[in-house]
């Protein structure tokens, strides 16, 4: 079995209290925590955080806190890489590493047990030079064909050479789904500060995927919850 690592820290500037907030009438971060729990793989869910509420939360739904970070490492520049890190070296020094662990976001209320199984069965069966399977979207409208305002403030397109081309012409582009990443533990260690880890995509429908910054993105998120829901309901 392995880890799963829930950074969740405080001092969130647009939606407060963020990771904690009810969704649903439940912390947003207990979605994330529970559905770790149900596929069976963590031997562990570890949260890291700086916040003695976000703490008692994390404890209440199953999940562990060892310590609380530092404010260094909760400030909104400090790269995820870095918290993870920290965590990582801690249970390193406690003999606790795993072969893999599974980064999970906080605020993925629509992360799907599922997924997560079959995403650590791409890497538990890859070559050796995998080192990461992560949780990518594809993006709803072809990114070649962006626009930008200029100095006169008018509209233009930021490559006019695709001007003319058609939608389902164009190569497909994917973002980060902030979900979920598996990683093998030493791979991650020894290369993420290098920046050449080489992962595969595992691709989530836009459905199962909401960045949550602003209020309407939390209220977007709860509609496809409930969504999801109804649909699964329909296929039993």
């Amino acid at each position: 079995m392995y880890l799963a690592i829930i950074p969740a820290r405080s001092g969130s500037k647009r939606i407060a209290n963020k990771n904690i907030k009810l969704f649903l009438k439940k912390p947003i971060i207990s979605y994330s925590i529970t559905e770790a729990k149900k596929t069976n793989l963590f031997k562990e869910i570890i949260v890291s955080t700086d916040s003695n509420k976000i703490k008692k939360v994390a404890n209440k739904f199953g999940s562990k806190v060892y310590y609380l970070r530092s404010s260094k490492l909760s400030n909104d520049h400090c790269p995820i890489e870095d918290v993870l890190i920290d965590m990582l070296l801690f249970l390193k020094k406690k003999k606790m590493l795993t072969k893999y662990f599974c980064l999970i976001y906080a605020t993925a209320p629509l992360i799907d047990k599922n997924d997560l199984i079959k995403s650590f069965k791409i890497l538990d069966n890859s070559n050796l030079k995998v080192d990461s399977v992560a949780a990518i979207a594809e993006f709803s409208y072809p990114i070649q064909r962006g626009l930008r305002i200029n100095n006169q403030g008018f509209v233009e397109m930021i490559n006019k050479k695709y001007k003319y081309y058609r939608s389902q012409d164009l190569e497909k582009s994917y973002h980060d789904a902030a979900v979920f990443s598996w990683f093998k533990t030493n791979n991650f260690l020894n290369k993420v500060k290098k920046k050449n880890l080489n992962a595969l995509g595992y691709v989530l429908p836009n459905n199962k995927v909401q960045d949550i910054d602003y209020h309407e993105d939390w209220k977007t998120a709860e509609f496809k919850y409930q969504l999801i829901k109804r649909i699964n309901k329909l296929k039993k």
